[in-house]
């Protein structure tokens, strides 16, 4: 999340929620496509720092070769209100490769994969090239980002998270590395999500996380206090 580079590493801890609709269509076996809606704002905070809302939309396809890994494309853009003098843009092309642990297995009927255990490991890796346009003289910027998140899912009343009805927990942790120091305060940081999720049936998903954030205003800083928030997310496929 952008934010104005006069902040210091001494910022109290900010409360945000989030909003994030899915919407993909499974084309078939090897290729599907998405697009994600990514509504942020800042609901806490100390009274001294600047307010922020923030709305991403981002666009993405993803083909599966083999069935231990995807490999994903994407394109997001984002503003970002930083306070009520600057806004600013996001444009984001990455490309990431997510590696199932315990092999997926196609199922004969649906274009779904369908994970072959109970409990759920992946690790989704992820280069992002970032560039940042402001509405005031803050200079134009970009560089690259790594990220790289190990998740796990596991589903308490079904034998897999896949099945109709399944209400399972998520947790994973996040680690976002830049050797650039970009005009923002979450350039580089670590991430941390618990929660839970509830599988209607194939076409709908939901799922609310609590996130916890550690950042710091440039690769050379230490990290700051951690930010938290809600994150509630919708998922809809055909």
């Amino acid at each position: 999340m952008l934010q104005p580079t006069h902040l210091t590493a001494q910022d109290q801890t900010q409360s945000q929620l989030w909003g994030n609709l899915s919407l993909d269509w499974i084309k078939n076996k090897q290729i599907s496509f998405g697009v994600a809606i990514d509504p942020k704002a800042l609901i806490s905070k100390p009274t001294e720092d600047p307010g922020w809302a923030s709305l991403g939309v981002t666009p993405s396809i993803e083909y599966t070769r083999v069935n231990w890994m995807d490999v994903t494309g994407e394109l997001g853009v984002t503003r970002t209100k930083q306070d009520d003098h600057v806004n600013s843009t996001e444009l984001t092309p990455a490309l990431g490769f997510r590696f199932h642990f315990l092999s997926t297995l196609a199922d004969t009927y649906l274009k779904e994969k369908l994970p072959r255990r109970r409990l759920v490991l992946r690790n989704y890796l992820r280069l992002e090239w970032r560039n940042f346009y402001y509405s005031d003289e803050t200079q134009d910027t970009s560089g690259f980002r790594l990220r790289d998140r190990f998740e796990t899912l596991y589903p308490f009343n079904r034998p897999r998270i896949s099945d109709n009805g399944a209400i399972y927990a998520i947790g994973d942790a996040e680690f976002f590395s830049t050797t650039e120091d970009l005009a923002e305060r979450f350039a580089s940081k670590q991430r941390f999500r618990i929660g839970g999720g509830y599988r209607r049936s194939y076409t709908w998903r939901f799922e609310a996380l609590y996130v916890w954030d550690r950042s710091r205003h440039a690769a050379a800083e230490p990290f700051v206090k951690g930010d938290q928030a809600v994150d509630l997310r919708l998922r809809r496929l055909w």
